[in-house]
């Protein structure tokens, strides 16, 4: 019992240290082992000619949560960026497995894992909520670029966070 509290403790307090040292205003909510997950509707605009989803759409509908889902665990790009960090996409694998139609309402998931010592796996999946279908299912793969060097490296509260 005293292991898990320790463990939750030092769990807050790297959230926190994040927190502070990202400046993000809102409460934090979320910790790495935990899913996010965003919900939307479909909008006429992001249809095509056959009245479905245009499959680049569901890009950006993982994109927008891997954001949020960041945002939520304290990361804040703008923040980093001005420090000279650039969370980048470096690779996709992705199934559309099903359609999305105007009017219909969607969740995003977005969960984290890390991989080697520069990566991070967002597992994505975009859930029509009407029948709790899988439409479309990814593994995004993104490092963090150093602007002074122009290599892979994440700062060191994003490092202890993801990799403790």
């Amino acid at each position: 019992m005293g292991t898990h509290l320790q463990r939750d403790q030092l769990a807050v307090s790297r959230l926190w240290r994040v927190k502070a040292v990202c400046r993000i205003e809102e409460c934090l909510i979320m910790n790495v082992e935990e899913t996010y997950i965003w919900e939307g509707e479909v909008r006429d605009n992001e249809t095509d000619l056959q009245g479905i989803v245009n499959n680049s759409n569901y890009f950006v509908y993982m994109a927008h949560t891997r954001h949020k889902h960041l945002k939520m665990m304290g990361i804040d790009f703008a923040e980093m960026a001005r420090r000279g960090y650039n969370l980048v996409l470096v690779h996709t694998d992705i199934s559309f497995k099903d359609s999305l139609k105007s009017g219909d309402l969607f969740s995003v998931t977005s969960k984290i894992e890390t991989k080697g010592k520069v990566r991070v796996l967002f597992l994505q999946k975009v859930i029509r909520r009407s029948d709790k279908k899988i439409v479309a299912e990814a593994t995004n793969t993104a490092t963090c670029i150093y602007t002074q060097t122009g290599r892979p490296q994440f700062p060191e509260e994003i490092r202890e966070l993801f990799w403790g």
